[in-house]
């Protein structure tokens, strides 16, 4: 069997270029890293921030000509959802308001239980919520909200100041 040796050189050269490929191939822009997924929003006025990493998700779905998104978020004692219809591929748009369009539904639905298990939404006479989806990508979905919630019985909570960067399952 023969032997081949290396000189000190070559070793050094060699571990360079693998060093160099290790840390080139880690380095990856506007890509999300864990910790960096949040839905906040202002409740009248009070902060309000979901950061459990397991729950702050994007799924879209399609049923005939109906296709839907929802990002979604939570803790152990609250939870909001966002949800965007619309009668095509959902994309980079703003939605508002809640209509039926031919067969299927476009706009918005916002749907927030706070921490006392109340759950409110938008309504359905006259909704006000507005979803702006500013950027969709296989990893993430990343946005803007807000909207006036109702709750029978409460006092209406007005949602300002909403974001949300999700990781995306579909």
């Amino acid at each position: 069997m023969k032997k081949i040796h290396l000189s000190s050189r070559a070793c050094i050269l060699i571990a360079g270029i693998a060093l160099f490929t290790v840390m080139f191939s880690s380095c990856k822009k506007d890509e999300a890293v864990e910790g960096d997924y949040v839905i906040r929003f202002k409740a009248n006025g009070t902060p309000v921030e979901f950061s459990v990493q397991a729950s702050l998700v994007a799924a879209f779905g399609k049923s005939g000509t109906q296709h839907n998104a929802s990002f979604s978020g939570g803790d152990t004692n609250s939870n909001i959802s966002l949800q965007v219809f619309d009668n095509k591929e959902i994309a980079t748009a703003t939605f508002s308001g809640y209509t039926l369009s031919g067969n299927t539904f476009v706009g918005a639905l916002i749907g927030y239980s706070d921490k006392t298990g109340t759950l409110y939404t938008q309504g359905s006479v006259n909704p006000n919520a507005t979803i702006t989806i500013t950027e969709i990508n296989a990893g993430a979905v990343r946005g803007t909200f807000s909207g006036t919630l109702k709750a029978s019985g409460k006092p209406d909570i007005v949602l300002t100041q909403g974001e949300f960067f999700v990781w995306r399952a579909n």
